[in-house]
């Protein structure tokens, strides 16, 4: 019997051997595993292997029989074989035949996944999100880096955070200089990579890095607007299993996208590109953040989104420029207009309205156990690296510099940043009012958002944030109690 792991999924052994990851991009399913799952996980490549070759070299580290080794070996393998993490058969074209591609013409495909509970023999820890932030900030482990590949962008958003300046005075980042950063995030064990910009297509070595990442076994996201993207870019993106590709479409009126963009004629490259993705079969997620401009009709790209397939997301908070600077936020929306939108999300959005159900457990927890919470993953297993090299903990935070690559090593970085440790000791309680908050499970705060539009104070939070929190907890309620009546 053989086993090989699957082309979606990606494994990796951390603290020395005792936690092993694993996580399937088709799916969307991932595991973590301690003491014997780690060390079983850990003899699974992509290369196929003879199972009992593998029981073979687990003699040497567990003192068994090998009737019995290779038994719980076996189970926990086939175990990952019924959720799609590995592929077992008796010869390579088995192997071949039962390992997934992305397409939207299966049953449900991996942008329209909601339910993301595995019934499983097998003890993995249940939510991994909650396991792995709270490892994480006890052993930082750096799973995820975005790179800017350029600073040049082909529109200027009206929302956008990252200025203007930026973008007209933008350069690129060399392959060479993209390569020596990967190949240190690679052997810190890293897992994820996101390839964004200004616009990453403008980039003209992203194919080279797009199949550089996939010689480094990496995870890949790429945010992008689409207006350049070209038939051998798309190529190399189905060529290297890219895992989801980010597009932001504004409205399906014209007009108001390229209002938005203020690049005319940038709808229409964006939305053909969108569909020659969706004709290659490339998972794509459509993006609306939505403003002044387009709050009415928004839906309709959220419906567009649900024709071709694709999974689609919203955002109605909007944050201030990374440069402090809040001129941008002249096209948020107000309160009233706020609550427009969040009905239109209820009534049309079934995964809002289940999101929000979920915050039910969560509002139970005691002050005590919530504040000793993180309040997200940035800079305790993320960060984002510049085109100039400089590190920040996520993308909308580059005025918060915790080193730079090309004068430090990036472990350096992670390791000893005096910055870096101070974000990841911050936890809920640092926001003492929010603790007993009746609307704090419905809050969208965050140490950037607050920090991009408080002149640089991460603990200031402004009050639109609170106002909108209330204002999502009463809406919410109140659709829940008509479903009830």
């Amino acid at each position: 019997m053989l086993i090989r792991l699957s082309k979606n999924s990606f494994i990796r052994v951390y603290d020395n051997g005792q936690l092993g990851y694993i996580t399937n991009q088709l799916t969307r399913h991932d595991r973590t595993y301690t003491e014997s799952g780690a060390d079983f996980l850990h003899q699974i490549t992509r290369d196929a292997q003879n199972i009992e070759a593998i029981v073979e070299n687990l003699e040497k580290i567990y003192d068994v029989t090998r009737t019995k080794l290779r038994n719980d070996f076996i189970d926990f393998a086939l175990d990952l074989a019924n959720h799609k993490f590995v592929v077992m058969g008796e010869t390579i074209s088995d192997l071949d035949s039962r390992d997934m591609d992305f397409s939207y013409a299966i049953e449900n495909p991996k942008t329209l996944v909601e339910d993301y509970t595995q019934l499983t023999d097998e003890d993995p820890n249940k939510n991994t999100q909650d396991f792995l932030l709270q490892h994480d900030r006890e052993k930082p482990r750096l799973a995820g880096l975005q790179f800017e590949l350029t600073s040049r962008c082909n529109e200027r958003c009206i929302h956008c955070y990252i200025p203007n300046g930026k973008k007209n005075a933008g350069f690129d980042l060399t392959f060479d200089r993209f390569k020596y950063i990967l190949d240190q995030f690679a052997e810190m064990g890293g897992v994820h990579v996101t390839l964004s910009g200004g616009e990453a297509l403008m980039n003209k070595d992203i194919i080279k890095m797009l199949y550089y990442c996939r010689e480094k076994d990496m995870q890949i996201s790429l945010l992008t607007n689409l207006i350049s993207l070209t038939d051998e870019q798309i190529q190399a993106i189905k060529d290297v299993n890219v895992s989801i590709v980010q597009v932001s479409l504004y409205s399906m009126t014209p007009e108001i996208h390229d209002t938005i963009t203020t690049v005319t004629g940038s709808w229409k490259r964006t939305k053909d590109a969108i569909e020659k993705l969706h004709d290659a079969d490339v998972p794509v997620q459509i993006s609306c953040p939505v403003m002044k401009a387009n709050k009415d009709g928004y839906d309709k790209v959220m419906q567009y989104a649900r024709s071709l397939r694709m999974k689609s997301n919203t955002d109605y908070i909007m944050m201030a420029q990374a440069d402090l600077d809040t001129a941008n936020l002249s096209n948020r929306l107000s309160l009233d207009e706020t609550a427009n939108v969040i009905q239109d999300i209820i009534a049309f959005d079934q995964n809002y309205t289940e999101e929000n159900l979920q915050h039910e457990a969560l509002s139970e927890l005691a002050p005590e156990e919530y504040g000793s919470m993180p309040l997200c993953g940035a800079g305790i297993n993320d960060l984002c690296v510049t085109v100039n090299g400089d590190v920040y903990p996520c993308a909308g935070w580059q005025a918060y510099v915790v080193g730079n690559v090309f004068n430090q090593s990036l472990r350096g970085i992670w390791e000893t940043s005096d910055k870096l440790t101070e974000i990841r000791k911050i936890q809920r309680k640092d926001f003492p009012l929010c603790l007993t908050c009746e609307a704090r499970d419905f809050c969208a705060m965050c140490l950037v958002r607050n920090y991009n539009e408080s002149g640089g104070d991460m603990f200031k939070i402004n009050q639109h944030f609170c106002d909108v929190a209330f204002l999502n907890k009463r809406l919410v309620e109140e659709w829940k109690n008509n479903q009830i009546n």
